[in-house]
Order: C-alpha cells, then sequence, then structure tokens
C-alpha cells in the first residue's frame, strides 16, 4: 500500500478537530462561523485604519466614527450613512466567513472521499466529482458576495461625500468589483 492514504489522513484528522460544534446545535460550521461574525460586527468597531500614515478610524455600532479615538460629531444624517455603510461591510464580512468555512468543509468531505476511495481501490473519480460539485456551490456563494460590492462602495462613496474626515479612508474603487467578479469566475 502506498504512503498516500497516510499522508492524506493526517490533514483530515486536523481538520476534523476544526469542524463541528461544541454548543450542541444543528449548525454546520460555516453558519457558526458566520453568526460569531456577526455577532461581533454588531458590538465592536469597525476598524478602518490604513498604514500609510493616517490616523486609526474606526465606526462603532452606533454609527459613530471615531479618530484617533476621538468622535468626529456626525449629524443624524451622516451617521445613518455611517450605518448604512457598516451594514454593508457587516453582510460581506459575514459571507466571506461562511465561504472560507465552506471551503474548508469541502477540503474535508475530499480528503474523506479520497482516503476511502484509494483504500477500497475506486481511485479519486469519486474526489473529482464531489470536489467539482462544492466548488460549484462555493462559486456561486462568492458570487452573491461579489454582487454586494456595488452597494458596498455605494455606500462608502456617499459616507466620503458627506463626511470629509470619512474619504481618505475610502480606498474601495470599481476595480474591486470587477477583480471580484473575474477572481470568482
Amino acid at each position: 500500500m502506498s504512503r498516500l492514504p497516510l499522508l492524506l489522513f493526517v490533514p483530515v484528522l486536523a481538520l476534523a478537530g476544526c469542524g463541528g460544534n461544541d454548543d450542541g446545535s444543528d449548525l454546520s460550521l460555516a453558519e457558526t462561523v458566520a453568526r460569531e461574525v456577526r455577532e461581533e460586527m454588531a458590538r465592536e468597531n469597525l476598524d478602518l485604519g490604513r498604514s500609510d500614515g493616517l490616523p486609526r478610524a474606526e465606526l462603532t455600532p452606533e454609527g459613530e466614527m471615531l479618530i484617533d479615538g476621538k468622535p468626529v460629531g456626525l449629524d443624524p444624517a451622516q451617521r445613518e450613512l455611517a450605518l448604512a455603510y457598516r451594514g454593508n461591510v457587516a453582510a460581506i464580512a459575514e459571507a466571506g466567513a461562511g465561504i472560507g468555512m465552506q471551503s474548508a468543509e469541502l477540503a474535508k468531505e475530499s480528503i474523506g472521499i479520497a482516503i476511502n476511495g484509494l483504500l477500497s481501490g475506486e481511485g479519486t473519480a469519486a474526489v473529482e466529482e464531489n470536489a467539482k460539485k462544492k466548488a460549484k456551490e462555493i462559486e456561486t456563494v462568492a458570487m452573491a458576495l461579489c454582487d454586494r460590492l456595488p452597494a458596498l462602495y455605494e455606500s462608502q462613496q456617499a459616507l466620503a461625500e458627506a463626511v470629509p474626515e470619512f474619504e481618505p479612508y475610502a480606498d474601495m474603487d470599481p476595480s474591486d468589483i470587477d477583480d471580484c467578479q473575474v477572481n470568482v469566475n
């Protein structure tokens, strides 16, 4: 017997340790991680800071903008725009976390099928078929994430126009939308 099944078995054990839920729920790992991201976004500040010398900037869950820890002082309309932008970032972060975990689950499942196929002598056809099917599902979810980017860009632009202090932190541009769609396809 070749060493390949043994080499594949080690990552399966590692991935198995990442899977499952200790809370007894029926949620998948992807759903659990997405829920955790959603809860974190609801209670923690969104970091806007960049590494090009700008001071650290954040948006609070209440829609206040902080630069170097000091409130910018937004009016209600500006705060509403900040909350809309923050909501778009949160939706994309949640979807992205779900995609990452779905990819990990795909890898775990594919490795298990590969081990079973190799041990039973069936070969890798089942692994390839399953991987293609799951990859298509992930691609569909990833494209849905790309479809959210125009709303994020629009909310970023609206906030940058309404809050001059936010403008230097508004670094998304239309090419990011195009790049996402190209990378998914």
